[in-house]
């Protein structure tokens, strides 16, 4: 089929399926690269992590959830620093400021989203553990690219600033949204600004790294080098 990437799923889903082997997901990944492919694992529990990479895994989709990482995983991605970790993080369940979302949604939708943004103490502590996860594999040189699980359009702006929250700079944040992340997909004429390159990149009214949240501030959208119509809704 032809595909970039296979993508195991070692996690029980809160018990609800039988978790992949070291057995299984050792096979697949040797497999794998026998053929070229690069394999990514979702994750969940800290010992499947260490496990998936002993054998050879290339990227944890989100970070470990179940507890506090030790200084052996910390130095398991020291020894491997083409190894790529895609945090995924959870939300963070407390009421955030939504307004910069209400120009571009219809009211309907807004007023569901702002009907869930509440605070929810269960959802602080599971973001709590991934966001410490995070700082301590991000302090310790770890290769982090961005992702979100929230298939919506604004999901990477939630994502980068909760990125910095939990303890990267901003610069380390659009890093990896921006070069670490096009290197990921293997897109070479992406990532960064540089001659020979597509010129595909946003204008904004502020400056991101003095404020992460800058991002939402987009003047102007350059898509191969040409100014996009931001008055008409995408097709």
């Amino acid at each position: 089929n032809k595909v970039d990437i296979v993508k195991i799923w070692v996690d029980t889903r809160e018990g609800k399926f039988k978790k992949l082997t070291p057995e299984l997901y050792g096979a697949i990944i040797d497999e794998a690269h026998k053929r070229g492919l690069r394999v990514t694992a979702h994750i969940f529990d800290l010992e499947d992590a260490k496990g998936l990479i002993r054998a050879g895994v290339d990227a944890l989709a989100h970070g470990v959830r179940d507890r506090d990482i030790d200084d052996e995983l910390v130095a398991m991605f020291k020894q491997r620093p083409n190894l790529v970790l895609t945090p995924n993080l959870p939300e963070r369940g407390v009421r955030v400021d939504l307004s910069w979302l209400k120009e571009g949604l219809p009211p309907n939708q807004y007023a569901m989203l702002e009907q869930a943004n509440t605070d929810r103490k269960i959802a602080q502590q599971f973001f709590g553990i991934q966001a410490r996860n995070l700082a301590k594999l991000n302090a310790a040189g770890a290769r982090i690219t961005l992702g979100t699980d929230g298939n919506r359009p604004w999901g990477p702006h939630e994502e980068m600033e909760d990125m910095v929250l939990a303890g990267m700079t901003p610069m380390q944040v659009i890093v990896a949204a921006t070069r670490n992340s096009a290197e990921f997909m293997r897109l070479s004429d992406a990532g960064t600004l540089q001659a020979g390159k597509s010129a595909d990149f946003i204008v904004l009214d502020a400056n991101p790294l003095e404020n992460i949240t800058n991002t939402r501030r987009i003047s102007a959208v350059i898509l191969r080098g040409a100014a996009l119509d931001r008055s008409q809704p995408p097709r």
